[in-house]
């Protein structure tokens, strides 16, 4: 089969292409973009299965006849490039795979790609996808779900792509100072997040009834790498940013948690922040600045690491309900074995996953269609270790557990 991998030689696209160059599946992939340059270096690295192509999915007339003739088009590219491409795909015949963000307009043209036979799945990464499945088969452990909720020990660097992760903090303490500066955007966009929506509260359990709690203010109940659960307080708690839970398995909205993978003292120095913020007492912009130079004042005090510190789970997902008439939790996790795997490569590989199920005919639905609507959840997970480069030794994506609740 034909693949045309639009933005095949980005972060994603081309961890992504090269996966499936592997698959006897795929005969030839074509390498399109704007850049031709590194269309032709991606396309040298792959070998002879794949083809540059310049191209520019804002002219559509253009994407049209580019695209004739393939299997599957796989959008690695830009949120904005989503809808014409699927248009484009829609047009031609060819079905459709992406990574990005859940997009409305993308949904609203289910009708069009229905009536053309073809299947278009978005959406198909860390988050959304794997947390969306993650969430789909947490709600299944309980009879009755009151709400979904996703926690990220998470900080971001939209430069170069990178987590900042506790192991950066054990094995490279000298760099940590100039680290978390690199992270100063994705920092000042999560505090602009608190300044804009407020507070997403999530709902607990208590003398026997469900209650919304804020959890910024008033701690959550964690899953621990170790084992177990602990308290903790995110520093940030609002709706789904990128649809990264199923909206129509709960009675209420889900939440999504922001914790930090900084030192615990570091992390309560950010949530004071983002309290700040909260309560109107300063911008983001200013709470942003005020952090940091915190920390350069005393870094020694504000970096270090404790011996006692406890690493935190990497993206875990919680279903609070019911089952056989009794309150309950259900929860899975990350093994700390993916924890070393990098975020962008992660999505690669969901986004690889998702495509050759669509080419071995395992999506018999057409459409357009978020990821845990044509998925099965523990297969999906399989399919995630088997395809990685290097998979964990103990074979698995997650871990779970299921809690009573009094």
């Amino acid at each position: 089969m034909k693949v045309f991998a639009l933005g095949g030689y980005g972060k994603v696209g081309l961890p992504a292409v090269k996966l499936l160059a592997q698959s006897d599946l795929v005969t030839g992939i074509a390498i399109g973009g704007r850049s031709l340059e590194r269309a032709e270096k991606a396309a040298a690295e792959i070998g002879d299965k794949a083809t540059p192509i310049q191209v520019d999915s804002s002219d559509e007339a253009k994407l049209l006849s580019t695209l004739t003739g393939y299997d599957i088009v796989i959008n690695a590219a830009l949120d904005d490039t989503v809808v014409p491409t699927i248009r484009a795909a829609i047009r031609v015949g060819a079905d459709y795979c992406d990574a990005n963000v859940v997009n409305d307009q993308a949904l609203q043209l289910k009708s069009d790609a229905k009536a053309a036979g073809i299947t278009a799945v978005i959406a198909t990464g860390i988050c959304p996808c794997i947390s969306n499945l993650m969430g789909v088969h947490a709600a299944r452990q309980l009879d009755e779900v009151e709400q979904l909720q996703l926690g990220f020990p998470y900080i971001f660097n939209w430069e170069n792509g990178h987590d900042l992760t506790p192991q950066q903090w054990h094995d490279e303490p000298d760099n940590s100072l100039s680290a978390l500066h690199a992270f100063r955007p994705f920092i000042g966009w999560m505090l602009s997040l608190a300044q804009e929506s407020g507070v997403q509260t999530a709902q607990i359990y208590h003398d026997g009834q469900w209650v919304g709690s804020d959890p910024v203010r008033n701690s959550t109940n964690v899953p621990l790498s170790q084992g177990g659960t602990g308290i903790s307080h995110p520093y940030l708690s609002i709706a789904p940013l990128f649809g990264g839970l199923p909206n129509d398995l709960s009675r209420v909205p889900p939440v999504e948690m922001y914790f930090s993978p900084l030192p615990p003292q570091l992390h309560d120095l950010l949530r004071e922040h983002s309290l700040r913020v909260l309560n109107g007492e300063m911008d983001s912009e200013t709470a942003t600045d005020a952090f940091l130079t915190a920390v350069d004042s005393d870094p020694h005090r504000w970096l270090t690491l404790p011996e006692d510190y406890v690493v935190p789970t990497a993206l875990w997902v919680r279903a609070m309900g019911h089952k056989n008439d009794s309150a309950g939790c259900a929860s899975c996790w990350f093994v700390p074995s993916m924890w070393n795997v990098e975020g962008w490569f992660l999505t690669s590989v969901s986004l690889t996953v998702a495509v050759r199920k669509i080419l071995r005919g395992e999506v018999q639905k057409h459409g357009v269609m978020v990821a845990e609507k044509v998925f099965e959840p523990l297969p999906f997970f399989d399919e995630i270790i088997a395809v990685l480069p290097d998979p964990p030794p103990d074979g698995r994506l997650i871990d779970e557990s299921f809690d009573w609740l009094q």
